[in-house]
Protein backbone atom coordinates (compact mmCIF):
# COMPACT_ATOMS: atom_id res chain seq x y z
CA UNK A 1 0.00 0.00 0.00
CA UNK A 2 2.98 2.32 0.47
CA UNK A 3 3.08 5.05 -2.13
CA UNK A 4 -0.18 3.99 -3.75
CA UNK A 5 -2.19 6.70 -5.49
CA UNK A 6 -5.52 7.69 -3.96
CA UNK A 7 -8.01 10.07 -5.54
CA UNK A 8 -9.45 12.67 -3.16
CA UNK A 9 -13.16 13.35 -3.69
CA UNK A 10 -15.33 16.14 -2.35
CA UNK A 11 -17.20 13.89 0.09
CA UNK A 12 -13.95 12.70 1.67
CA UNK A 13 -12.54 16.18 2.04
CA UNK A 14 -15.79 17.55 3.48
CA UNK A 15 -16.06 14.67 5.97
CA UNK A 16 -12.47 15.28 7.04
CA UNK A 17 -13.07 18.98 7.72
CA UNK A 18 -16.60 18.89 9.13
CA UNK A 19 -16.64 17.48 12.67
CA UNK A 20 -20.45 17.23 12.44
CA UNK A 21 -20.31 15.06 9.31
CA UNK A 22 -21.56 11.48 9.85
CA UNK A 23 -18.34 10.18 8.26
CA UNK A 24 -15.91 12.50 10.07
CA UNK A 25 -14.36 9.82 12.32
CA UNK A 26 -13.99 7.40 9.42
CA UNK A 27 -12.49 10.14 7.24
CA UNK A 28 -9.98 11.11 9.92
CA UNK A 29 -8.95 7.47 10.44
CA UNK A 30 -8.59 6.92 6.69
CA UNK A 31 -6.62 10.16 6.29
CA UNK A 32 -4.18 9.08 9.03
CA UNK A 33 -3.86 5.64 7.44
CA UNK A 34 -3.16 7.17 4.03
CA UNK A 35 -0.45 9.38 5.55
CA UNK A 36 1.11 6.48 7.47
CA UNK A 37 1.21 4.40 4.29
CA UNK A 38 2.71 7.19 2.20
CA UNK A 39 -0.19 7.27 -0.23
CA UNK A 40 0.05 9.77 -3.06
CA UNK A 41 -3.00 12.05 -3.06
CA UNK A 42 -4.53 13.07 -6.38
CA UNK A 43 -7.61 15.14 -7.13
CA UNK A 44 -8.94 17.13 -10.06
CA UNK A 45 -9.36 20.82 -10.64
CA UNK A 46 -13.13 20.18 -10.75
CA UNK A 47 -13.12 18.55 -7.29
CA UNK A 48 -10.88 21.35 -6.00
CA UNK A 49 -13.34 24.01 -7.17
CA UNK A 50 -16.41 22.08 -5.94
CA UNK A 51 -14.76 21.68 -2.52
CA UNK A 52 -13.85 25.34 -2.26
CA UNK A 53 -17.41 26.37 -3.03
CA UNK A 54 -19.02 23.91 -0.61
CA UNK A 55 -16.51 24.43 2.21
CA UNK A 56 -16.84 28.21 2.07
CA UNK A 57 -20.64 28.01 2.09
CA UNK A 58 -21.03 25.27 4.70
CA UNK A 59 -18.02 25.71 6.99
CA UNK A 60 -16.76 29.25 6.42
CA UNK A 61 -13.58 31.04 5.47
CA UNK A 62 -11.33 29.50 8.14
CA UNK A 63 -12.18 25.98 6.99
CA UNK A 64 -11.54 26.96 3.38
CA UNK A 65 -8.10 28.31 4.37
CA UNK A 66 -7.41 25.04 6.22
CA UNK A 67 -8.45 23.04 3.16
CA UNK A 68 -6.17 25.09 0.93
CA UNK A 69 -3.19 25.30 3.28
CA UNK A 70 -3.21 21.83 4.88
CA UNK A 71 -4.90 19.49 2.38
CA UNK A 72 -4.66 20.85 -1.16
CA UNK A 73 -0.93 21.43 -0.81
CA UNK A 74 -0.54 17.65 -0.46
CA UNK A 75 -2.50 16.84 -3.63
CA UNK A 76 -1.42 16.49 -7.21
CA UNK A 77 -4.12 18.18 -9.26
CA UNK A 78 -5.28 16.72 -12.57
CA UNK A 79 -6.50 19.39 -15.00
CA UNK A 80 -9.69 18.14 -16.68
CA UNK A 81 -9.54 20.57 -19.60
CA UNK A 82 -11.87 20.89 -22.58
CA UNK A 83 -11.27 17.36 -23.87
CA UNK A 84 -11.95 15.84 -20.43
CA UNK A 85 -15.11 17.89 -20.06
CA UNK A 86 -16.39 16.78 -23.47
CA UNK A 87 -15.62 13.11 -22.68
CA UNK A 88 -17.49 13.43 -19.37
CA UNK A 89 -20.43 15.22 -20.94
CA UNK A 90 -20.81 12.50 -23.56
CA UNK A 91 -20.79 9.86 -20.80
CA UNK A 92 -23.33 11.88 -18.84
CA UNK A 93 -25.48 12.23 -21.97
CA UNK A 94 -25.64 8.41 -22.18
CA UNK A 95 -26.85 7.98 -18.59
CA UNK A 96 -28.59 11.35 -18.04
CA UNK A 97 -28.77 10.71 -14.33
CA UNK A 98 -29.63 13.35 -11.77
CA UNK A 99 -27.59 11.35 -9.27
CA UNK A 100 -24.33 11.24 -11.25
CA UNK A 101 -22.73 14.67 -11.57
CA UNK A 102 -20.29 15.85 -14.20
CA UNK A 103 -17.74 16.28 -11.42
CA UNK A 104 -18.13 12.59 -10.52
CA UNK A 105 -17.86 11.52 -14.14
CA UNK A 106 -14.72 13.61 -14.65
CA UNK A 107 -13.30 12.08 -11.46
CA UNK A 108 -13.88 8.55 -12.77
CA UNK A 109 -12.25 9.53 -16.06
CA UNK A 110 -9.24 11.09 -14.31
CA UNK A 111 -8.81 8.00 -12.14
CA UNK A 112 -8.91 5.70 -15.14
CA UNK A 113 -6.49 7.92 -17.08
CA UNK A 114 -3.99 7.80 -14.19
CA UNK A 115 -4.62 4.14 -13.26
CA UNK A 116 -5.89 5.09 -9.79
CA UNK A 117 -8.09 2.40 -8.20
CA UNK A 118 -8.68 3.88 -4.73
CA UNK A 119 -10.65 6.95 -3.72
CA UNK A 120 -10.86 8.92 -0.49
CA UNK A 121 -14.62 9.24 -0.72
CA UNK A 122 -17.90 8.35 0.93
CA UNK A 123 -19.78 8.64 -2.36
CA UNK A 124 -21.15 5.21 -3.32
CA UNK A 125 -20.98 6.09 -7.03
CA UNK A 126 -17.23 5.43 -6.95
CA UNK A 127 -17.74 1.86 -5.70
CA UNK A 128 -20.47 1.38 -8.31
CA UNK A 129 -17.85 2.29 -10.91
CA UNK A 130 -15.50 -0.39 -9.52
CA UNK A 131 -13.20 1.76 -7.39
CA UNK A 132 -12.12 0.95 -3.82
CA UNK A 133 -13.54 3.54 -1.40
CA UNK A 134 -13.66 4.35 2.30
CA UNK A 135 -17.06 2.65 2.30
CA UNK A 136 -15.48 -0.54 0.93
CA UNK A 137 -13.85 -1.03 4.33
CA UNK A 138 -17.23 -1.10 6.05
CA UNK A 139 -18.60 -3.81 3.78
Amino acid sequence: MSGEPVFGDTSGFLALLDTDDAFHSAALAEWKSMAANGCILWTSDYVRLECCSLIQRRLGAAALRDFHDAILVLARVIIVGEEGFERAFEKWRLVQSRQLSLVDITSFDCMRQKGITQAFTFDSHFAQQGFITCLSEEG
